[in-house]
């Protein structure tokens, strides 16, 4: 009842335009202090984009002075890569290697031979009544105890001799044949190098006391490893990791490939290049679409395919990092 009696007086002593300008004053101070409140949230607002923004710069700056900091370290020792050194040792094994097959694969194909040489020697030493017992004795014995290499460096010359006897001028025809495939470079780059024989020539080389490479490629994993071990997103890894990669020759590029790929020192490099970001990495020795290029003809975008060492099992590790196996 006296709520509803100082209501009625309360109306009672106002008309209706006091009321209404009343409540004007009270709208407008609300939007007043609306307005207020907006414009102090608006100021914070621009504020914290704006130190956000100075935050976010700062941080690249940071990233960017660390980055080429290390980038000129390893420019500094860049030079102790001796690339035309490694390249040459690990083709001189590899080539080793190959040449051993090639012998034992021919010695093996004399083997098979040396019985029915014999045999036509016999009988032309039979048939003469041994007068050429000498030349006979002498050519048998040797090819009882020497090895091919040196029976085909050592072919009878005597044209008397090889006048005389059709089994001489056979032999030396046979050697002749043996000699010419024993020196064929092209049989003898077909056979294949073993992955394990791989490792073991890389393993050799980046061991030799003259091949002093270890500082140019702990600083290499240095740079490599700031960059993924950064908040960067993917995209500014590649770009820094392009960075990097641009100052490195083309047999630099190949040499590291051969230490990450085959070297068991150089397994962690590897692994920052697997590293993957929404199924992406770094791509640093190519990607999917220089693969495809490659089936169609064309060349690796930062070393020639002709310059790989070991190129069926080199091609399998490349795609198998660019794919992602």
């Amino acid at each position: 009842m006296d709520i509803l009696f100082l209501a009625q007086n309360f109306t009672s002593e106002f008309s209706d335009s006091e009321l209404l300008s009343f409540a004007g004053d009270i709208l407008s101070g609300l939007i007043g202090l609306l307005g207020a409140g907006l414009g102090v949230y608006g100021a914070y607002y621009v504020m914290q984009k704006q130190l956000k923004a100075e935050n976010e710069q700062y941080r690249k700056d940071k990233i960017d002075n660390t980055f080429f900091n290390l980038l000129g370290l390893f420019q500094n020792v860049q030079k102790d890569l001796d690339k035309d050194y490694i390249i040459d040792c690990i083709e001189k094994d590899r080539n080793s290697i190959r040449n051993d097959k090639h012998e034992e694969y021919m010695n093996s194909k004399f083997s098979k031979q040396k019985e029915q040489i014999i045999k036509d020697l016999e009988g032309f030493n039979n048939e003469k009544n041994g007068n050429y017992r000498d030349a006979y004795n002498s050519l048998l014995e040797d090819i009882n105890k020497k090895d091919l290499f040196y029976l085909i460096n050592n072919i009878p010359t005597d044209s008397y001799l090889l006048s005389k006897s059709n089994s001489f001028k056979k032999y030396k025809e046979d050697m002749e044949g043996l000699k010419k495939e024993f020196e064929d470079e092209k049989l003898i780059c077909k056979y294949e190098i073993k992955e394990s024989e791989i490792k073991g020539i890389i393993k050799k080389v980046f061991f030799n006391p003259e091949n002093d490479s270890g500082n140019y490629f702990r600083t290499l994993y240095r740079c490599l490893k700031y960059i993924m071990d950064s908040d960067l997103k993917m995209e500014d890894k590649k770009f820094y990791s392009g960075v990097l990669r641009g100052v490195l020759s083309s047999k630099e590029m190949l040499v590291v490939f051969y230490n990450c790929m085959y070297f068991e020192k150089g397994e962690k490099f590897k692994e920052l290049l697997e590293k993957e970001e929404n199924g992406k990495r770094i791509d640093f020795f190519g990607d999917k679409n220089d693969l495809e290029n490659l089936s169609e003809g064309n060349d690796l975008p930062f070393f020639s395919k002709e310059d790989l060492l070991f190129s069926e099992t080199d091609m399998q590790k490349l795609e198998e990092l660019i794919k992602g196996n």
